[in-house]
């Protein structure tokens, strides 16, 4: 069983929260695949011009964003790979990550995996399972 099929399962449901439930493990399975994996989703934002709404968010303020800051953090080339892993939309996967993405990094950084301006600390990259079980508990 993959991401998704957990994904899909935890979830139970059709409509918005599924769908922000598929777009969190699409982008689980998206910064596995980076170099640094989940923990450098924090450092793409600060490199992408979008570091003070990540900061806030690290900090704990997780509302969800604004779909625009997450195409600037994130870019187009990696929403439009989560939309092909989930077969959403791209704007379908900017609305979700703008619920996601701030969960995420909060998470990331509440469990001591970055620092809140998003330099690794040492510690083991985070199970994937477990963030994403964190980010829908809180989302669904």
């Amino acid at each position: 069983m993959g991401i998704l099929d957990t994904v899909e399962s935890m979830a139970g449901q059709s409509g918005t929260g599924g769908q922000n439930a598929q777009v969190a493990g699409g982008l689980v399975q998206e910064m596995q695949a980076q170099p640094g994996g989940l923990g450098s989703l924090l450092s793409m934002f600060h490199q992408n011009g979008a570091g003070s709404a990540a900061s806030q968010w690290a900090n704990g303020q997780t509302q969800p964003a604004d779909p625009e800051q997450i195409q600037q953090g994130m870019g187009g080339g990696m929403i439009d790979n989560i939309a092909q892993r989930t077969g959403l939309s791209p704007t379908v996967v900017k609305t979700g990550l703008a619920v996601a993405v701030p969960l995420m990094i909060h998470h990331l950084v509440q469990q001591g995996h970055v620092t809140p301006d998003g330099q690794p600390t040492g510690a083991p990259p985070p199970e994937p399972g477990g963030l994403l079980q964190s980010v829908l508990g809180r989302m669904i």
